[in-house]
């Protein structure tokens, strides 16, 4: 047995591969959250405007069924229901 040579047996990580491995960490991490705030705004306009949408269908479908059952349309003092009830009796 040689006293004179020291082990060379590594136990852990040195201070160099932890300081690349948290630089690494971090730079992913700022992507993904980058990603993921424009993905959320995406998200956020697209539920905007399916509410939009379907807010005007469902009044679309009250002044239609309002014109079926034979009620007045739902908006008489505007020029758009006139125009809305003109384009109901040219579609049936």
């Amino acid at each position: 047995m040689n006293l004179a040579e020291p082990k060379t047996s590594r136990h852990g990580f040195t201070l160099l591969e932890m300081l690349i491995a948290m630089t690494v960490a971090a730079i992913l991490t700022t992507v993904s959250l980058n990603v993921y705030s424009m993905f959320h705004h995406g998200i956020v306009a697209t539920s905007d405007n399916y509410v939009h949408f379907a807010t005007g269908k469902a009044q679309e479908l009250c002044c239609r069924t309002r014109f079926v059952r034979g009620l007045p349309p739902c908006d008489t003092t505007s020029g758009a229901s006139r125009a809305f009830r003109d384009s109901i009796r040219l579609r049936y």
